[in-house]
C-alpha cells in the first residue's frame, strides 16, 4: 500500500474524547496590510506573510532566526503558489498562499517541527490589578487594548481562545478573588458552560521595585500564567513597560510551549524502523484508514502492513525521527488509544486500539 502525499497530522492533543478541539485553517496563507502594489512593497509583505505562516506552523519563533529562513526569505517567490490584493474600507492588503510541501521542508531544514492544524481551544481568564491595587475580569466584549493584543497574537499564531462573557450566570458562580487567586474548583465549574480544552488564568500587576536600586530603570507591568490542559500544567511570566502588551506576550509563551511539546520534527537523516500494533480493526476499509494515519505524521517516510488477523494489524514505520515522538503523536489522536500491556512501560508501549467512528 503506498503513502499519501504528507500531511499535518491531525491531533487532539491529550483532550478528552467528549471534547472537539478547534481546527485552524488558513495555516498556509497569510495577507498583510500594504500601502500600494509597489513590486518593492509586494515583495517585502511577501516575506512578512511567509514569516507569519512559518510560525503559525511551528509555534517555534527560533525558526525565523535560521540562516535557512533566511535565504528562503530571499527567494520568497518560490514558495508563492499564488498572491492577490483585497481591499477593504479601512486597508489595502496583500493576500500570500504557500506551497504546504516547500513550506514544511522549510521548517523542518530549518530545525524546526511542524505543530498540528488541530489545536486546543482555550478559555482565558484575564484579570488585572491597577495602579490603585484595583482588580477585574476582563470580558470576551472588552475593547481594552491588553485584550485586543491578546486576539491578535492568538489570531497570527493559530491559537483558538475565547474570553468569558462574565454576564449573570458567570457572575454568581466566580469573582475577581477567585481568579486572582486560582481557586481551580470554582474556575473549572464557571468554565464547563464553554466547553475548553483548557484553560488560562492570566494576572497582570505592577512589579515591585528593587529597593537596593531604585534608580534602575526596569518593566513596570508584569504577568504570570498557568495553562490546565487535561492533567498537564504549564506556567510563565513576562514583564512590559506598558500593561497592554502583556496580553500578546502571554499567548506568545503560551503557544511556544504547546508547539515544543506537540510538533513533530525530522530529528536525523537516517531511517529507522519501528513496528506499531493497532488493534480493533474489523476489516480492509479500517485498516487502510489506519495506515494513511500512519502515514500522514511528519517524520513517518513509509508504512508497511506487515501482518493482519483477529482485528489487529502491525505496521512497520520508517522514521526519521525518534519513534517516542510518533509514540506521543498516536497518545494523542483522536482515532487511537494507548493499550496499556501488563509488566510494560506504558510510555513504550507500541499498541493501539483504533476508536474512531467510521
Amino acid at each position: 500500500m503506498q503513502r499519501l502525499a504528507p500531511i499535518i497530522l491531525l491531533l487532539v492533543g491529550f483532550f478528552c474524547a467528549a471534547q472537539a478541539a478547534e481546527e485552524v485553517g488558513d495555516l498556509y496563507q497569510h495577507r498583510v496590510e500594504v500601502n500600494s502594489q509597489a513590486a518593492t512593497e509586494r515583495t517585502n509583505a511577501l516575506r512578512e506573510a511567509l514569516q507569519a505562516t512559518l510560525l503559525k506552523l511551528s509555534g517555534d519563533d527560533e525558526v525565523l532566526a535560521s540562516p535557512i529562513v533566511d535565504n528562503a526569505l530571499r527567494n520568497v517567490r518560490d514558495y508563492v503558489v499564488q498572491y492577490g490584493y483585497q481591499q477593504d474600507t479601512e486597508a489595502l492588503y496583500l493576500w500570500a498562499q504557500f506551497d504546504p510541501a516547500q513550506v514544511e521542508r522549510l521548517i523542518l531544514d530549518a530545525g524546526g517541527g511542524i505543530w498540528s492544524s488541530l489545536r486546543p481551544k482555550l478559555l482565558v481568564w484575564l484579570v488585572q490589578e491597577n495602579e490603585d491595587l484595583q482588580r477585574r475580569i476582563y470580558a470576551a466584549d472588552s475593547e481594552a487594548i491588553v485584550v485586543q493584543q491578546l486576539r491578535n497574537a492568538a489570531q497570527r499564531r493559530g491559537l483558538p481562545i475565547q474570553l468569558p462573557l462574565l454576564d449573570l450566570n458567570d457572575t454568581m458562580t466566580v469573582s475577581v478573588i477567585d481568579v486572582w487567586a486560582r481557586f481551580m474548583d470554582t474556575i473549572d465549574f464557571a468554565s464547563q458552560r464553554y466547553s475548553p480544552d483548557g484553560v488560562i488564568i492570566a494576572r497582570i500587576y505592577q512589579t515591585i521595585p528593587d529597593p537596593a536600586n531604585l534608580d534602575l530603570v526596569t518593566d513596570k507591568w508584569q504577568v504570570d500564567w498557568t495553562l490546565n490542559l487535561g492533567e498537564l500544567r504549564w506556567r510563565g511570566e513576562a514583564t512590559a513597560m506598558d500593561p497592554g502588551e502583556l496580553g500578546a506576550a502571554v499567548i506568545a509563551d503560551v503557544t511556544a510551549q504547546l508547539a515544543a511539546r506537540y510538533r513533530i520534527s525530522s530529528e536525523s537523516d537516517v531511517s529507522q524502523q519501528w513496528t506499531v500494533q493497532i488493534d480493533n480493526l474489523p476489516d480492509l476499509t479500517t485498516t487502510i484508514a489506519a495506515e494513511q494515519l500512519l502515514a500522514n505524521i511528519p517524520a513517518v517516510n513509509d508504512v508497511q502492513l506487515v501482518a493482519y488477523g483477529q482485528r489487529r494489524a502491525a505496521f512497520s514505520l520508517s522514521l526519521t525521527t525518534d519513534p517516542a515522538r510518533i509514540r506521543q503523536a498516536l497518545d494523542l489522536s483522536q482515532e487511537l488509544q494507548a493499550v496499556a500491556v501488563e509488566g510494560e512501560d506504558p510510555t513504550e508501549s507500541n499498541l493501539f486500539r483504533w476508536i474512531a467512528e467510521r
